[in-house]
């Protein structure tokens, strides 16, 4: 793909995308907020690519089946595609290294914070990292976009406010906060 050259959007997709609801284990419960779409829309507009990375840590605790987040991301790009903004690529890590199920049970370079998943993008789209963003609800989302090199954005949805009264006693560095999907993505366009 000679070079990186495309710009990306990285985003969480549990208080993020969707409304958070504990472990999503169905289809049925799959909710983007009334802002996604028009967050989505906004942000292929402006040139983005639009990447899901999500830890499903409840695959490795035995909560969920590999079948069943295909069966909850299917769902959930049915509806984004159907208001014509699909994500371009979804990630997630099944792993958690206290896992109940063995064979997720590891330390991996792809759960959030580490960058595993965002290198595997950037590598797969030719993404430019220093053009990109992660946004999403918890503060390894923002360790995940400096890990990976991308400017990183806090939302207060999801567990996002929880999340950033914790980070201002300790800051893990640079981030911009705002207050959803939609406030992080019009900033990046330039405003609206």
């Amino acid at each position: 793909m000679g070079g990186k050259t495309r710009k990306a959007v990285f985003f969480d997709r549990d208080g993020t995308l969707l409304v958070e609801v504990g472990y999503l284990n169905h289809p049925s419960l799959v909710a983007p907020y009334k802002f996604t779409l028009k967050a989505l829309r906004k942000a292929k507009e402006s040139g983005f690519l639009l990447i899901g990375v999500t830890n499903q840590s409840g695959i490795a605790r035995g909560y969920i089946k590999e079948s069943d987040l295909r069966d909850i991301h299917c769902r959930m790009q049915d509806i984004l595609g159907d208001a014509g903004v699909p994500l371009d690529a979804i990630y997630y890590c099944p792993h958690h290294p206290n896992g109940r199920v063995a064979a997720y049970r590891e330390k991996c370079n792809c759960r959030k914070p580490a960058a595993g998943m965002g290198f595997e993008a950037a590598e797969r789209f030719g993404i430019d990292l220093g053009r990109s963003y992660m946004v999403g609800d918890k503060e390894t989302d923002v360790l995940f976009g400096i890990n990976l090199g991308v400017t990183p954005c806090l939302v207060r949805t999801g567990y996002g406010s929880y999340e950033e009264r914790g980070m201002k006693e300790s800051p893990p560095g640079n981030f911009h906060v705002f207050e959803d999907v939609l406030g992080a993505v019009e900033w990046m366009a330039g405003g609206v």
